[in-house]
């Protein structure tokens, strides 16, 4: 081979390696705000996403959690920010491993106007708007509503609106008697929501949103990023922030007996897939 001919396989597998070392890894986001809301909130943590992984990173949800799902389960993400139960299964069947999830557990709340029913047992027969059939706050309040004598879909109707904001809007125009949402997303809305909806009923407190990364990201660089994303929410300025903004109020690791624990409601989960 000439010198030349060698020059030029040299380049290409050089320009090959600086392609392939450009593209961008892929931060998920399980859909419960809009597309613009997630990519705001989650900009502080792909930042430094991109300083740990030393590799660019973009934010992509999707249209809705069931395409979320299909996504996670093809691989689509290199980290996810999802539900319990969706990080429950990515763990168990989709290879993916647990970093860290918020110090605050998930408060689900049912909200009416401040003009609507006085109590839960006023629900019978009405409508609950939500934001996704499989989200964590649904499932939530299928059970909670279940042990209060309900049954969803025969004294009660759930229907799902596609985002937070959608319920909202039901609740508010009179669509909906309630809505569920949580004390995290409530926040999220601003001050001027609160004062629109009254809180009719507390949830009992859940396991939260859920931070995983793609095995293929290898153990090394995974172990990497866990304690990095502890320390970026637990001791820099520009992570404190992120987390109150997200009322995480700071990251821990993940136990095993986190996961295990939600088992029962990926059984749930499945029963609602079929």
């Amino acid at each position: 081979m000439s010198k030349k001919i060698l020059a030029v396989c040299l380049l290409l597998l050089n320009l090959l390696s600086v392609a392939h070392a450009a593209e961008p890894l892929v931060l998920g986001v399980v859909p419960y705000l809009s597309a613009r809301k997630l990519a705001t909130l989650y900009e502080p943590l792909r930042i430094e996403l991109e300083r740990v992984l030393k590799q660019p990173v973009i934010i992509e949800s999707a249209a809705d959690y069931s395409f979320y799902l299909e996504r996670t389960r093809q691989g689509r993400y290199d980290i996810i920010a999802t539900s319990p139960y969706f990080g429950r299964l990515a763990q168990l069947e989709q290879a993916y491993r647990p970093l860290a999830r918020p110090l605050t557990d998930l408060e689900p709340l049912l909200v009416t106007r401040p003009d609507g029913v006085r109590s839960v047992a006023a629900l019978r027969g009405k409508v609950i708007s939500t934001s996704d059939r499989l989200a964590n706050l649904t499932l939530a309040a299928h059970r909670y509503l279940a042990q209060a004598g309900f049954v969803p879909g025969k004294d009660i109707t759930i229907r799902a609106t596609g985002s937070h904001a959608n319920s909202m809007a039901a609740l508010l125009s009179g669509e909906s008697a309630a809505a569920i949402v949580s004390v995290s997303a409530l926040h999220q809305f601003g001050p001027e929501m609160s004062g629109k909806v009254r809180i009719l009923a507390r949830l009992p407190k859940t396991t939260p949103l859920l931070y995983l990364g793609h095995k293929r990201l290898g153990e090394a660089r995974l172990a990497n990023l866990q304690r990095q994303m502890l320390v970026f929410a637990n001791q820099s300025a520009e992570g404190k922030a992120f987390s109150q903004e997200l009322k995480h109020d700071g990251l821990k690791r993940i136990e095993d007996k986190d996961m295990k624990a939600l088992d029962p409601f990926v059984k749930d989960l499945k029963g609602l897939l079929k």
